[in-house]
């Protein structure tokens, strides 16, 4: 059978297959209804940045869009729809767990919509980059056919994205683990940036990534440097040159950009392993001479993009280590 698929710009192809989706959905089981009405009948009315959306009050079978995979592994629940998992962002139990599901959204976001329905969801959560609200918006009355779809919007990479992920976590009953995750992630953010203020304030700190014969420093409104920057660490002055933007790119050549880098996070995927990019970045000739790297102050760094309160917890215990060492 033909799969029918949209990308987030176009709402054609979607309509098209429309029809044939829901029936799909309709030859399922019809305990869950599109109504947000779950077995038992019982519902919640919840605010989101598409309206107002009627959910299952317990919630069986959810797709995760967009932003959607660390929710459900981190509450222990097992989707019957995911976004494609990346493995670089997940343990192998939780990609174990993602991979039992249904793939509906590709990792370049396209959705598809016949997946999708047939998952036979009772709900289908995401999370939205507000310059992507339109493009979901035009999207969003076709999901909810299927079945209750709940979207938040979020800007920037620090707490807007983690609180993103609370709302999301509180939607399908784990918010109150979430929400520890994140009253403990403010008393380290404190503890750490008091017991090791010195370290703190007499180092500088930078935070990279590779991509194709370039390398970015991350900026300190975004990502693992953000973190940093909460603590109160003094950033490398290359960082400077990323201005409003997430990171300053820089090519192999600049990488002495650094040397006043006392210490350098490198992102990895969860198991501490660089990409090819970077692992490239840390073999360059330029790399060897900085001061970090001589001072053996080159650290991994896994979930500098965290995504949840509980990732973000990871970042501090990491960067918590490496300070303990200076």
């Amino acid at each position: 059978m033909k799969q029918l698929t949209t990308h987030l710009r176009g709402g054609a192809p979607i309509a098209c297959g429309l029809a044939l989706a829901l029936a799909l959905t309709a030859c399922g089981d019809t305990s869950d209804t599109a109504d947000g009405t779950d077995a038992d009948g019982a519902t919640v009315q919840v605010e989101t940045d598409y309206g107002t959306v009627e959910v299952p009050e317990n919630p069986e079978r959810i797709v995760a869009l967009e932003f959607g995979n660390e929710i459900l592994v981190e509450a222990g629940i097992d989707p019957v729809g995911v976004i494609e998992p990346n493995p670089g962002l997940h343990t192998p139990e939780e990609l174990a767990v993602l991979e039992e599901a249904t793939v509906v959204q590709a990792s370049s976001l396209e959705l598809n919509i016949e997946a999708i329905a047939s998952a036979e969801p009772d709900l289908i959560i995401g999370g939205v980059r507000e310059q992507s609200h339109e493009d979901y918006e035009e999207h969003f009355a076709t999901l909810s056919e299927i079945a209750p779809t709940v979207l938040f919007d979020f800007e920037g990479a620090g707490h807007e994205l983690r609180d993103m992920s609370l709302r999301l976590a509180e939607v399908v009953g784990d918010g109150e683990r979430a929400q520890e995750e994140r009253e403990r992630y403010e008393e380290r953010v404190t503890e750490i940036s008091q017991t090791h203020a010195d370290q703190l304030e007499d180092h500088t700190f930078a935070v990279v990534f590779g991509v194709d014969n370039e390398f970015a420093v991350i900026n300190t409104n975004a990502w693992g440097a953000f973190i940093l920057d909460e603590l109160g660490a003094e950033a490398a002055s290359v960082t400077e040159e990323a201005g409003t933007d997430f990171a300053a790119w820089q090519s192999y050549e600049n990488i002495d950009k650094l040397q006043d880098a006392d210490v350098v996070f490198y992102e990895t995927d969860v198991a501490h392993e660089p990409d090819p990019f970077t692992a490239d970045l840390l073999q360059q000739d330029l790399w060897q001479p900085l001061t970090a790297v001589e001072n053996d102050q080159v650290h991994p760094l896994r979930y500098s993009a965290a995504r949840t309160w509980a990732q973000g917890n990871d970042v501090l215990d990491q960067i918590e280590q490496v300070l303990e060492t200076l």
